[in-house]
């Protein structure tokens, strides 16, 4: 097979609306009597997929075809890795954000078939730490879909990977609890020298993670200390599919196949998601700053890494009463204004703006290299170590991907995400290939990216990545590019093919 990844593109799908998203047509291969009565587009064009990739290839359009018959062996433990996110946005917002149910439907239809109606399949994800994810799974379908297919025979289940969970009021993180259920099994990965964070001439840098508890993120990853707390389940899998959403991120530019992998980590404080400070400051969390705000940060960091990180628990509620206070008198001076309605999200911007004088945060823009490497770190994890965390020098699980496209989340993503109807589907082998060509078919320089600017240099990462790519069964040539316009996030800018300038 001289194929690497294989797109469908086209305006007229749609995701099912009717769970549990059975096809529209009985195909040879189809193993169930149920038919939708609506047109389910989004499972006709995952099959395509499978189909341009030359899966089984002597075996299409038979009843014996079985597209994972080479990835998958009966009796096997088969993991299938959506993006799962938060449970507090708004339902309608989920299919922009959220892997849509109806996509992996197909996929396990196709699991269960290889596996020969033996073995196992796991459903399964690490979404964010505040998110409730009995809510989350009900609210987006999950839990309806796994069961009606629980009902048909098929061994499949929902796990969350999460080895420890936030509990938040009010928006403001709280407290953490241990994971009752889901990922109880956790491994320890120290990638040692292996990791893009491992350079014994740099200084000590200081790392901030996914919570406030910032010595805990920055102790992982000091020296030939680089580790990460990977699921079990994951590393024991004899077969991992992951299912990525396609959208844009504040911090990595894009989420697709290569970002999908941080959902593989259980405990965020293990996730560097910037280095401290800004640029002239040694770190990538903003732009360049005044003198003056150097000062200010300065002392906020030193408060965020000997203070905050011990006390969040503890001051979280104390910090918001206060900081509205603050605020209000500030805003009554200037513009005597309510702001009862502000957000937390809107204070914790605000003091930013006061103390550093960005509009930039929390490394919300192109010059943010710490979670590039970061998820780079993860993809090697995610292909080379062995179930005990060891990492090995040829790939040690069979895996393979397939991109949720459909409806994406543009701009401010992953949360505060504008809709666009994309209308892709991916798949293939090799995800910095996926992730790389559907970046050129939208017209964007992979290179302006600095995730994927690491990732091309990356031989390890890029294997078999030269071979052909398919788009809507033909061949892709270098000006091959579909009507879609990816929305980038506040303080990105995407470079067009070709073009030295920005859009």
């Amino acid at each position: 097979m001289n194929i690497s990844a294989a797109f469908r593109y086209g305006n007229e799908a749609e995701y099912g609306n009717v769970i549990p998203y059975d096809p529209d047509d009985i195909y040879p291969e189809y193993e169930y009597k149920t038919v939708s009565k609506e047109k389910n587009r989004i499972y006709e064009n995952v099959r395509k997929v499978l189909i341009d990739l030359e899966l089984d290839k002597n075996n299409i359009g038979t009843k014996a075809w079985s597209p994972f018959r080479d990835l998958i062996s009966p009796g096997e433990v088969v993991v299938i890795k959506p993006n799962l996110v938060l449970d507090m946005q708004k339902t309608d917002m989920q299919k922009y954000t959220t892997t849509h149910p109806s996509v992996v439907r197909v996929i396990i239809d196709y699991c269960w078939k290889a596996l020969e109606h033996h073995g196992m399949i796991i459903v399964g994800d690490a979404p964010s730490a505040e998110a409730d994810f009995q809510r989350l799974i009900e609210i987006t379908g999950y839990q309806k879909l796994i069961k009606e297919m629980q009902m048909r025979g098929v061994r499949v289940e929902l796990q969350d990977f999460r080895a420890v969970k936030v509990v938040s009021q009010n928006g403001i993180w709280t407290g953490e609890q241990k994971a009752e259920e889901g990922c109880s099994d956790k491994v320890i990965v120290n990638l040692r020298k292996q990791s893009l964070f491992y350079n014994e001439h740099r200084k000590h840098q200081k790392y901030h993670g996914g919570g406030y508890d910032i010595r805990q993120t920055t102790l992982h990853h000091t020296n030939d200390r680089q580790e990460y707390c990977i699921a079990k389940t994951v590393l024991e899998a004899d077969v991992v599919i992951s299912v990525p959403k396609l959208k844009t991120h504040r911090k990595a530019g894009l989420t697709c196949c290569l970002k999908n992998l941080v959902g593989i980590n259980c405990d965020k404080n293990y996730l560097p998601h910037f280095t401290m400070g800004s640029s002239n400051m040694g770190g990538d969390e903003m732009p360049f700053i005044q003198k003056k705000n150097i000062r200010y940060m300065s002392v906020y960091n030193f408060l965020r890494e000997n203070v905050i990180a011990y006390t969040w628990k503890y001051i979280g509620g104390i910090s918001v009463s206060l900081l509205n206070k603050i605020e209000k008198k500030e805003v009554q001076k200037k513009y005597v204004a309510s702001i009862t309605e502000k957000s937390d999200a809107d204070r914790a911007k605000w003091l930013h703006l006061k103390l550093s004088g960005s509009t930039v945060s929390a490394g919300a823009w192109q010059g943010n290299r710490t979670i590039a490497k970061m998820i780079l770190d993860l993809n090697k994890i995610f292909l080379y170590c062995d179930q005990n965390g060891k990492l090995q020098q040829n790939r040690t699980r069979k895996v393979f991907y397939v991109v949720d496209g459909l409806w994406a989340g543009m701009g401010n993503g992953p949360v505060d995400a504008i809709p666009v109807k994309t209308g892709i589907v991916g798949a293939g082998y090799n995800g910095a290939a996926i992730d790389i060509e559907l970046l050129k078919l939208c017209n964007i320089d992979p290179s302006c990216i600095p995730l994927y600017k690491k990732a091309m240099k990356s031989k390890w990462l890029c294997e078999n990545s030269d071979r052909d790519h398919l788009l809507n069964g033909k061949k892709i040539v270098e000006n091959t590019v579909i009507p879609v316009k990816l929305i980038p996030p506040d303080n990105w800018q995407y470079k067009e093919k070709g073009k030295k300038g920005y859009q």
